[in-house]
């Protein structure tokens, strides 16, 4: 039997046995549901992170021919969503990867993170301080963590305060088009939201070019006047989007799959609050632990052959960072919380030329947002055992109720 069922409720619930059977018994398996090939080991995914054989996307080694047939066969009513994929760092490679990273690269240097760093320990506790004033439980995620990253980034690219609202419902909708069992319904729902945030940022564009103001858009909106070649509009476009999926999915993602990971290890809480100079080392173990990104996806841009396997041109491989990230050969008890763990190399962020641009503000931002919740709350307590959302490639909690 096919150890690999990703439908079966046991799975989504918690695919960690699994994946420890996998990585025993089947490292690289075809899964033909998917047509795709399941990698579940550290030292593989690590390999072939960096195999520069491998893709996001299949476009620099398509012939003519095979472009007008990929062409022909496109989903028309999916345009809206292809258009914000076509131009995003995430699905770009070199020279155009090289070019694109090299004009947003200035945002997310440590030096310009660590100018962010009173911005975002101001936001975080006028959060707590909101929510000190509750007198019964709230749910942590949307009431905590989701503003955080939202606002940071919405700060970044220059976005009014009175539209952000829009932004998280987008987000969460484009993200469904990424899962391997979406559904009709979660296909027109991600082509909708990617429609209209791309709408909304080219608006958004026009406003900056007439009133420029200290802002990612501002910038890249002059550097493409400036010179078109530089980057497109419609790259501004699919960045922009990309910053506010990755950055809002990431964060607030490990801080509900993190602080769950701390109440169900209530020996481990307290160490941590014991000691607040683990933090750093309990943020990179809230990633491994319970990896937001479960899996990504690779092409095989050339026929190649790797520990036995033969792989033509074109196949997929789902590379499990989860999975990977509880790999016995790497990590000393995996399946131990362990807030003070030191050798941690987790992919959480990915590796290689893929590697997450956000990584160093990510970490800024949880290592602020989880101080000041812990230390503002020193009662924090689960008030049920929350849910995940039943899905592959992203797990996270439908809510995390808790009480203070």
């Amino acid at each position: 039997m096919n150890p690999f069922r990703p439908t079966d409720p046991e799975f989504l619930a918690n695919p960690y046995p699994t994946y420890a059977r996998l990585r025993r018994e089947a490292p690289i398996l075809y899964y033909e549901p998917w047509d795709k090939w399941i990698v579940t080991r550290h030292g593989d995914i690590n390999s072939l992170l960096r195999d520069r054989r491998l893709g996001r996307v299949m476009d620099p080694v398509l012939t003519p021919a095979e472009r007008a047939k990929r062409e022909a066969n496109r989903e028309p009513r999916h345009a809206p969503f292809a258009a914000i994929q076509a131009g995003s760092l995430l699905e770009i490679e070199p020279p155009d990867h090289t070019r694109l990273r090299g004009s947003v690269h200035a945002v997310f240097t440590p030096k310009h993170v660590r100018e962010l760093a009173v911005k975002i320990e101001a936001l975080c506790e006028q959060l707590v301080t909101r929510l000190q004033g509750l007198d019964r439980p709230f749910n942590l995620l949307t009431n905590y963590a989701e503003p955080i990253p939202v606002t940071v980034i919405a700060d970044l690219l220059g976005v009014p305060e009175s539209e952000r609202s829009k932004l998280v419902p987008w987000s969460k909708a484009i993200i469904g088009m990424f899962e391997p069992e979406r559904t009709p319904a979660d296909e027109q729902e991600a082509v909708n939201a990617a429609a209209a945030f791309s709408g909304y940022v080219r608006e958004l564009i026009k406003l900056k070019r007439r009133h420029p103001q200290d802002d990612l858009i501002s910038r890249l909106t002059e550097l493409h006047d400036n010179d078109p070649e530089a980057i497109s509009e419609s790259e501004i476009v699919a960045n922009a989007i990309l910053f506010l999926n990755a950055g809002h999915e990431a964060v607030v993602n490990v801080i509900g799959n993190g602080v769950y990971a701390l109440l169900r290890h209530p020996e481990q809480l307290r160490r941590l609050r014991d000691d607040p100079s683990l933090m750093p080392t309990a943020v990179e173990e809230m990633m491994r632990f319970n990896t937001p990104l479960q899996f990504f996806e690779r092409f095989i841009l050339e026929d190649m052959t790797y520990q036995g396997h033969t792989w033509p041109r074109g196949s997929k491989l789902c590379l499990y960072y989860a999975s990977a990230n509880h790999d016995e050969a790497v990590f000393e008890q995996p399946e131990v919380f362990d807030v003070s763990r030191q050798h941690n190399p987790h992919i959480a962020f990915g590796l290689g030329l893929h590697y997450c641009i956000g990584a160093p503000l990510a970490r800024l931002e949880l290592s602020t947002a989880l101080s000041k919740l812990l230390a503002a709350f020193p009662n924090l307590q689960l008030v049920a055992e929350p849910e995940y959302q039943p899905r592959n490639v992203f797990r996270y909690l439908k809510g995390l109720e808790v009480s203070v």
